[in-house]
């Protein structure tokens, strides 16, 4: 594999030394909530090069528009002692261009408010249940919004290897205004998840678009999957109309 004979042929960064759990950046969504994008990024795991993912959500449809994810990966030379932070600020920068014609053309604004927030260094919260209002001021918080989450062994696929633990998908419901909805529920794992272990709700985003229509909704679900040297941690979000 190319990432073997890497190590093989380089010393390994500090930074790479464990699981790699990227980090994110929430783009928001358009005005008129059509659309809603977000970023994750981090320095890979065992290669240690910087990487970028962009994402561009038809919220409707719960879909990528055309031409997303915008990924990058940097192949960088740690021969000689680098500042991984600037390398992977490059790595974003030149990933942001590329998905610069894209984002305008969703008109991605910064709309929206997250208004629950339950990141993987958290210990006190149940990482498969999330409660919030909708509205992020005091004393209006809007409706209440419930989310649930539970995890469901699916087949393993071919690439996955054993020993690692039970393969999972997830299932994911939506109480609002009385009314319980599915937003998701896995009978095989798509190939962009890779090979999923375990799951938790980690961000919920609304946004009560400029023409007073149906609130919107983005759920961050992080997914911890099997990786190089341990587990990784990568972002799917989840869109729709309250």
């Amino acid at each position: 594999m190319l990432i073997a004979c890497l190590l093989t042929a380089m010393p390994v960064p500090q930074a790479a030394l464990a699981g790699d759990y990227a980090r994110t950046e929430i783009l928001g969504f358009s005005g008129d909530g059509a659309h809603f994008a977000f970023e994750e990024y981090g320095i890979q795991d065992g290669s240690g090069f910087p990487w970028s993912n962009l994402y561009v959500i038809d919220v409707a449809r719960d879909s990528w528009t055309k031409g997303s994810p915008f990924r990058r990966l940097d192949e960088i030379d740690d021969s000689q002692p680098l500042d991984f932070e600037a390398e992977l600020a490059s790595t974003r920068a030149a990933n942001h261009e590329a998905a610069s014609t894209a984002i305008e053309a969703a008109a991605i604004s910064g709309a929206g408010a997250t208004v629950a927030h339950n990141p993987s260094t958290e210990r006190g919260a149940d990482p498969h249940m999330m409660i919030a209002g909708t509205r992020a001021a005091a004393p209006a918080l809007g409706p209440t919004i419930e989310l649930r989450l539970s995890e469901t062994p699916v087949q393993r696929p071919a690439n996955c290897p054993e020993g690692f633990g039970t393969i999972q998908g997830f299932r994911l419901t939506l109480t609002h205004d009385g009314e319980t909805r599915v937003l998701n529920d896995d009978t095989r794992l798509p190939d962009s998840r890779g090979c999923a272990l375990r799951y938790r709700i980690d961000r919920l985003v609304v946004h009560y678009p400029e023409e007073m229509g149906r609130p919107v909704f983005a759920v961050l679900v992080l997914v911890e999957r099997i990786g190089f040297e341990g587990p990784d941690g990568r972002y799917i979000a989840i869109t729709g109309r309250l």
